[in-house]
Order: structure tokens, then sequence, then C-alpha cells
């Protein structure tokens, strides 16, 4: 009688881990060129900019026809880039954080050396991230970076173009 019970418990063990299993299609899906902005004046120190990304969730994926059921969500480039023309002052490291409509801010990115002002710069994607799965059905995210300025103090404004990219995986 015991190995009858056990014999259903596997049986009912490998029909919920089958029922589960989801085959899932990796899609790969940039933002736009966002402004990210800090409004002077700006200190010593760290330095908050934010942008604001709204999107509706079926743009995003116009080939799947018969709706869309995200499985999971991740970050996988985050790429802060200066404007031409644009004197920077000396800016130290970066920490990118992401904050959905309806949840709490989540550290996503960081540039552990200095922010170079010619050129993209590639922030270091976190390794462990929350499923971001209900994050982009909120159709709203906001990205708050931290930038670490070097010098005294910087009066006027900075801005910079943000694009982030991100592997949604969906259910086939």
């Amino acid at each position: 009688m015991k190995f009858f019970f056990k014999y259903l418990l596997i049986c009912q063990i490998t029909v919920l881990v089958f029922s589960c299993s989801v085959e899932t299609e990796t899609h790969t899906v940039k933002t736009p060129v966002l402004e990210l902005k800090s409004t002077g004046p700006l200190f010593q120190g760290p330095n908050t900019a934010t942008a604001t990304w709204e999107y509706k969730v079926q743009d995003l994926f116009p080939e799947l026809a018969n709706g869309i059921r995200i499985e999971n969500a991740r970050v996988s480039t985050i790429k802060i880039i200066p404007k031409t023309g644009v004197d920077y002052p000396k800016l130290g490291k970066v920490v990118m954080e992401i904050k959905p409509k309806n949840n709490g801010m989540t550290r996503i990115g960081l540039l552990e050396t200095n922010f170079d002002n010619s050129k993209a710069n590639s922030l270091n994607v976190a390794q462990i991230q929350e499923d971001f799965k209900k994050a982009i059905k909120g159709e709203k995210l906001t990205f708050v970076a931290d930038f670490d300025l070097l010098e005294e103090d910087y009066y006027d404004d900075l801005s910079f173009d943000l694009i982030v990219s991100f592997k949604i995986f969906t259910r086939k």
C-alpha cells in the first residue's frame, strides 16, 4: 500500500511539473532614445538624473497577434551617451535603478569606472535581477541614475541620451 501512495505522489508531481513548464520565445526590446536629465545646481557627490519611458505592450510585440503572455523579462544592456557639443563636468561612477509604475526601485546597473564624457558608456548589468514581468506590463518605467560629480559645483542642467535593452520572454 505504501508503494502505491509513493507512486501516486510521484505521478502527481510529474504532472504538475510538466503542466507548469511553458515554452517561450525570446524578444529583444529597446527603449527609444530617452533623455536622462538632472536639474542643476549640482554639487560634489551623488546627483540624480531621471528618464521615463511610457509605451503600450502591444506596440512592443507587433508580430504577436494572438495576445501577449509575458513570462519573464530582464534588463540586458544599459547605455548612457553624452550629447555632442556639451561641456560636461567630471563625473565618476554611475548607479542605475529602475522604478516601475506600481513597484519599488531596483538596482539594474553600475558603471564602476569614471564616466567618459567623449563616448557612450555601457553599464554593467546586475547579474541578479527581479523578474520584471509585472514592470513591463505596467507600461511605464522610470530610470534613475545617480552620477558621482567629481568637481565642486555645477550650476547648469545635465542631460544625456539613454538606451536600455530588455530580453522579454513570451509564451508561444
